[in-house]
């Protein structure tokens, strides 16, 4: 969800879209805006993957839902989820640059360092070195006989160290207990994979030790445009690049994959004024997108959990991922206003062809889990070579998928009189069946052929200064290829195997890899279609005494066949066989497989949302704005960022096997109750100076930003399926039974009382057996948001004949070094249960930005 900002010069979190003007967007060089991001800067040590949602759904974690009224949405856009926050996603046409005369340029400097830094709440030491550089440049101006020619280049580089926390393991739990030496020589590589320094802050955690990894992040990105008059139309050619590239910290070898993101994206666009009333405009989009996230050379190879213990060995399960997607879109659009100009009509199409080639999938290095089993703690049975459970998917991974998509569209703004507008249409869309080119697989779900989005919003000048403005749209996802491709992890071509009590040296001992042997496939629902969503808003507006302007507003959505998931085959209770780990296969329903993933279009996601603004003019040089938002998100188990892929499979799942969505239903990922944000500037007054000490002194200017928002939910699990702790179904995701009620609800947001809420004693483990647990989903809410952040700038001119300009600016992020806690422990059986022992922003961060504007 992307953060509200108000500064152009912030750097952005890498590696976040640019924050400055485009040469799509703009051509001539634009003085600063006041604009600064509403939230802290991100605390490094939390990773971020920058593929399939992976990004927006760290940020909805991490700062919640933005609700926005979306007092009208064209037909020619698709706005799904955009009341949440999320931007609409635009018809891929160039609109026409404006120019100026002669030519014009800018170059900026942006810098980080740590010298000015804070340290973070839970860190060890002084802050160690590290930095960041954002520079750049962009030119615009003609070209005789060729056109107007618009270009920009810019570079990011971060290096130095990120400070974190990690469970190690203890003095005690550095030695192998298994008497097998082969045995033994694997457990001692995974225990060398840990950091030799041992814990050092055991006032939150025995294993806790904070500590520092070096992180290398480069990106570069450059556009370059071409604007020229062409057969009586403007032709506009545009063609962009960008590089990012991090190699990631590793706290424990192999804990991040490192990441290489290439992209280019290249366009074309011809407009033609037919009329005076009529225009036309026809284009082509390709844009191409590499994405390399392969494990780092020291990982163990294998993914390696402990039951919430220590440190897993990662990365990830889906990962190594080397991925690449093209897509070709051709769009038209036609505007015509009729006589008189009450009529303003807007017809058009696109068509669109997507490509997704590569390897990727779910485990395919392999998975050990050590849960509480057999007597002794998962650490313990690291040491023993004892693993609950094994994972992997064998066989040929490489596919090539292709689908099309296409849409139409018509709506008309009709200015019904000079008060009353009336915007009404619709946009039709059609979704294919995705194709794997060499028919390796085939996905049971046709063409997904009557999405129709319908338009409708209006705007009234009401008398007394109330304008009133009301929307309503239909808007369709789409079934992304993340999605989809996940049919490449069943048979013939892949073996997907689970192993119950596996032998560490030899986990698929026993297990058939013949063609009609066991496995755990990936199914989808035959009647898939696109997930879409019913947007509704209402508005308020009026112009108080001193021309402060009032807004009150409702946002709301209801959204449905959003992309669920439901695990199935789990083991069941049968007469004569123990209720084990071991005899978790024996015990499956269908004989032909192990789990059973079922991925289908189900639940309904709601929001509704109250929002009350003021904006305060500029007065004696102080602007002010002001946005309360009271809401809510419910959904049945997954959200409008939901991929049922990887995670999203996993932890979307429902207690037990035979519940539909009821187990599933609870407050959003991204619900934050409360919400404020306040924005604020300041021109300082003129001091009474000449000559140099004038231009030295005069002119500053100081901004703010003040974010103030509930956290977001937590939802509290098992952490183990074996005897005494879990249900013995084979799967995770159960919850606890809760026997204190009245700490439900509670906010569990500081190290100092998590683990008091958070008491054992509150909650009790699931018998062998039973299906459920009865604590529910999203229940308790992780730490509030308290940030501040300001910036002091100064814009200097000179030049007579032409002038240049030089913006001077300081920023500070979160800037009372308030820390965001991240959410404690959440499973049960770990002995970190309940404690808190990380941060999801950093400490206070300075930052000093030079621009250059000729």
């Amino acid at each position: 969800m992307p953060a509200i900002i108000l500064v152009l010069l912030a750097m952005p979190v890498f590696p976040a879209e640019a924050q400055k003007p485009s040469a799509q967007q703009e051509s001539a060089p634009q003085p600063p805006r006041v604009r600064l991001e509403a939230s802290a800067k991100r605390n490094e040590n939390v990773p971020i993957y920058q593929i399939d949602n992976n990004a927006v759904k760290e940020m909805n974690v991490r700062l919640g839902g933005t609700a926005t009224i979306v007092s009208e949405a064209p037909v020619e856009n698709r706005y799904f989820a955009t009341e949440l926050g999320r931007p609409a996603s635009e018809v891929q046409l160039l609109r026409p640059a404006s120019r100026v005369s002669g030519w014009h340029g800018e170059v900026f400097e942006s810098h980080q360092n740590s010298v000015f830094n804070a340290r973070s709440f839970f860190q060890v030491g002084p802050v160690k070195p590290s930095r960041r550089n954002h520079y750049g440049g962009r030119f615009t101006g003609a070209l005789p006989g060729v056109g107007y020619l618009t270009g920009d280049v810019s570079q990011r580089k971060a290096r130095g160290m990120v400070n974190g926390n990690v469970l190690v393991p203890l003095a005690s739990e550095r030695t192998p207990r298994a008497t097998d030496p082969a045995v033994r020589a694997v457990i001692s590589r995974w225990l060398a994979s840990y950091p030799e320094s041992l814990p050092n802050r055991p006032d939150f955690d025995p294993r806790a030790l904070n500590t520092n990894a070096p992180q290398n992040i480069d990106e570069i990105e450059g556009t370059l445009r071409l604007d020229r008059d062409q057969g009586g139309g403007r032709l506009m050619l545009l063609h962009s690049l960008s590089r990012h590239r991090t190699r990631a910290f590793q706290f424990v070898a192999g804990q991040n994959p490192d990441t290489d993101l290439h992209s280019h994206r290249s366009q074309l666009t011809y407009q033609r004024t037919l009329s005076n009333a009529t225009a036309i405009s026809a284009g082509f989009a390709f844009r191409r997108v590499k994405s390399v996230l392969l494990p780092e050379p020291n990982s163990v190879g294998v993914r390696v959990r402990v039951g919430f213990q220590v440190e897993e060995l990662g990365p990830d399960s889906q990962f190594p991922i080397d991925r690449a997607e093209n897509s070709f879109r051709w769009s038209s659009l036609l505007t015509h206003t009729t006589p008189g100009g009450r009529h303003q009509v807007t017809a058009g199409g696109e068509l669109t062809r997507y490509q997704l080639n590569g390897i990727e999938g779910n485990n395919h290095r392999g998975y050990f889990s050590f849960m509480n089993n057999f007597g002794r703690l998962a650490v313990e049975n690291l040491l023993m070579g004892t693993p609950s459970s094994y994972e992997v998917a064998i066989g040929a991974l490489h596919r090539g998928f292709r689908t099309w998509s296409a849409g139409l569209w018509v709506a008309d703004r009709w200015t019904v009189t000079p008060r009353f507008q009336l915007y009404y249409g619709v946009r039709y869309g059609l979704e294919s069946q995705p194709a794997e080119v060499n028919g390796l697989d085939r996905l049971p779900y046709g063409s997904d052929n009557n999405n129709f989005s319908p338009r409708v919003s209006m705007a009234w000048q009401a008398g007394r200064g109330w304008v009133v403005r009301t929307a309503y749209s239909v808007s369709f996802s789409q079934i992304q290829p993340v999605t989809y491709q996940q049919v490449r992890n069943n048979l013939p071509g892949v073996h997907y195997i689970q192993v119950q009590n596996p032998d560490l040296l030899n986990p698929l001992k026993g297990i058939s890899l013949l063609p009609g042997g066991r496995s755990s496939p990936t199914l989808f629902s035959p009647d898939m279609v696109s997930p879409y969503s019913h947007q509704y808003s209402f508005s308020l507006e009026q112009r108080l005494t001193g021309a402060y302007l009032l807004r009150l507003g409702y946002i709301g959505s209801r959204s449905f066949k959003l992309l669920n998931s439901f695990i199935m085959n789990r083991a069941e209770p049968v007469p004569g066989i123990p209720l084990t780990l071991e005899t978790v296969n024996l015990r499956r329903p269908d004989p032909r497989y192990f789990e059973v993933r079922q991925i289908v279009n189900g639940g309904i996601a709601y929001f509704d949302a109250a929002q009350i603004g003021v904006e305060m003019p500029l007065r004696r040089g102080v602007r002010a704005a002001a946005t309360y938002t009271f809401g809510k998100a419910i959904d049945e188990g997954a959200d409008f960022a939901s991929t049922a892929a990887n995670r999203d499979l996993l932890t979307a799942r429902s207690q037990w096997q035979f519940e539909s969505f009821r187990d599933k239903r609870g407050l959003s990922n991204f619900d934050s109750k409360h919400a404020l944000l306040m924005s604020y500037s300041y021109d300082l007054p003129q001091v009474g100076a000449s000559g140099w000490l004038a231009q030295l002194m005069n002119g500053w200017q100081i901004s703010g930003i003040t974010l103030l928002k509930s956290g977001t939910p937590l939802t509290l699990y098992m952490g183990s399926d074996a005897p005494g702790f879990g249900n013995v179904d084979g799967g995770p995701s159960d919850r606890p039974h809760i026997l204190d009620p009245s700490i439900l609800g509670m906010t569990v947001g500081h190290p100092s009382t998590a683990p008091l809420i958070l008491r054992r004693d509150r909650f009790a483990y699931l018998q062998p057996g039973e299906v459920r647990g009865s604590l529910g989903r999203g229940t308790f809410r992780k730490s509030s948001i308290a940030n501040f952040n300001a910036a002091v700038s100064r814009q200097f001119r000179w030049g007579s004949r032409r002038e240049w300009r030089a913006v001077l600016r300081g920023e500070a992020y979160n800037l009372g070094n308030t820390p965001q806690f991240d959410e404690p422990q959440r499973n049960l059986t770990s002995p970190a249960f309940g404690r808190i022992t990380n941060t999801l922003n950093d400490g206070r961060v300075l930052q000093l930005s030079l621009r250059l504007i000729l």
